[in-house]
């Protein structure tokens, strides 16, 4: 599978829009489907052909919906025990849907179909054949999800085999391995994915579930052992805790470049490179007081960064806490990065809470400017935000930093500068024109809070 394209399946419109209160209008889901095509999916499911909602939105997209890249799809499920795929009501909304490409899920764990009611495993069998060959012949593209697929190849994996070759003969062109529960470890899901693609010779794709990260771990484990597809929603939307679509397309474009994803994936790649500047993450930082002279006093800093895994320090004073964080950084990342000198503080603002309160510290907790970082609840009552301002050679910067205190939260506010700066920086583009605050997401700290004043 090396060199080949890696496909990309959104499933937002259904798996996300499936807990109660968050059921999207049909407005808002074909507006959700024109942004999904913008970002270089290859497909998108639209939902289930036969509820009222996802009926009229699949009328409406055949008149109204006018995708570059994606592939609009309807979902369902093989045909009732004892049923023909001809006549089965469900089968035949799924033709009725119109969309060029159709998910058909299926039971590839032999204990569940064994339990339910009117059918067999050879049953089973012939339900997953005799579907897809129906819609094959009927023009369609057939994806087969086949369900719970991890615990049936641990239960029962000629089973479970079975079935992905059973649909692949019939005419279905990949099937996607899911993982119903969630929470199965990367190794576990590479190791499936390669025995089944060893065992059947199938092209393949996955469905990871679980928080944590372990989703996204996994569907990169998958493609690694030679899985072409990936399913997820954006963000991890949705109530089953699915992978984050656009964070393994990250993964996949950092490591294999932009040309692994199939379709228009120019969007996606370009705002993944826009977004990776260089590495530069927070190990440690701590603000105090120091005397100035008589009843006086100036902030003083410290911070030990790292920049693409080399260390680097530096400690500086200035009037307030801020100044002298902005100072310090500085003298840590000039050195390393000459562009950052072109970032000059113009000023700030800060919000903190009533009830604000804590005692000094140090941040030990490293991350990476950019990413998504925790706030730390050492003795803070509230959140602080700090809106700073930077000129950047004949242009201005704003970004926003929120976390437990002032001086962390602009820490992330600065580094959020940097981190766009060194992404444009490496993409050929030294300014940075006058836009708006944005929000910021800067290193992951455990904040302390100030011994001086701000």
């Amino acid at each position: 599978m090396a060199g080949q394209d890696i496909q990309l399946h959104d499933t937002t419109l259904r798996d996300g829009a499936r807990p109660a209160g968050r059921v999207l209008p049909v407005d808002d889901r074909l507006a959700v489907a024109r942004c999904l095509d913008g970002l270089g999916v290859g497909f998108i499911e639209g939902g289930r052909p036969g509820a009222a909602e996802d009926t009229e939105f699949f009328r409406r997209a055949a008149g109204e919906l006018r995708l570059a890249s994606a592939v609009l799809v309807a979902r369902g499920v093989v045909r009732a025990p004892g049923a023909s795929a001809a006549t089965d009501p469900r089968t035949r909304e799924l033709l009725a849907a119109g969309t060029p490409v159709v998910t058909l899920a299926a039971v590839s764990d032999s204990r569940r179909v064994e339990r339910a009611p009117g059918t067999n495993l050879a049953e089973n069998l012939a339900a997953v054949g005799g579907t897809v060959r129906h819609l094959v012949r009927a023009g369609r593209r057939v994806l087969l999800d086949a369900e719970h697929f991890f615990d049936g190849h641990r239960a029962n994996r000629e089973y479970a085999l079975e079935v992905v070759r059973t649909a692949a003969e019939a005419g279905a062109e990949t099937v996607v391995l899911c993982d119903g529960d969630g929470g199965r470890p990367a190794d576990e899901v590479g190791a499936v994915v390669s025995d089944t693609l060893y065992g059947t010779g199938v092209e393949l794709g996955v469905h990871c579930r679980g928080g944590a990260g372990r989703a996204v771990a996994g569907s990169v484990a998958a493609v690694a052992a030679g899985a072409r597809q990936v399913r997820g929603t954006v963000s991890g939307y949705g109530w089953r805790r699915d992978a984050d679509l656009l964070s393994v397309a990250a993964h996949l474009i950092v490591t294999r470049g932009a040309a692994a994803l199939s379709g228009g994936s120019a969007a996606l790649g370009a705002a993944v490179a826009e977004s990776a500047g260089r590495a530069v993450e927070v190990v440690s930082w701590q603000v105090g007081a120091e005397s100035a002279g008589g009843d006086r006093s100036r902030s003083s800093a410290s911070v030990l960064l790292r920049v693409d895994g080399v260390a680097t320090a530096a400690t500086a004073s200035g009037g307030g806490a801020v100044e002298a964080l902005d100072r310090a950084v500085h003298r840590a990342l000039d050195p390393v990065l000459p562009g950052v000198r072109r970032l000059r503080l113009t000023g700030h603002l800060a919000r903190v809470p009533a009830g604000h309160a804590g005692t000094a510290g140090t941040a030990g907790t490293a991350g990476t400017a950019g990413t998504a970082g925790t706030a730390g609840t050492a003795g803070t009552a509230g959140t602080a935000r700090v809106v700073a301002s930077f000129a950047d050679g004949d242009g201005r910067l704003d970004t926003v930093g929120v976390a437990a205190d002032t001086g962390a939260a602009f820490l992330r506010a600065l580094l959020e500068a940097v981190r766009r700066l060194t992404a444009r920086e490496r993409h050929g583009d030294g300014r940075t024109a006058d836009r708006g605050p944005s929000a910021a997401h800067g290193p992951t700290l455990t904040e302390p809070t100030l011994t001086g004043t701000d």
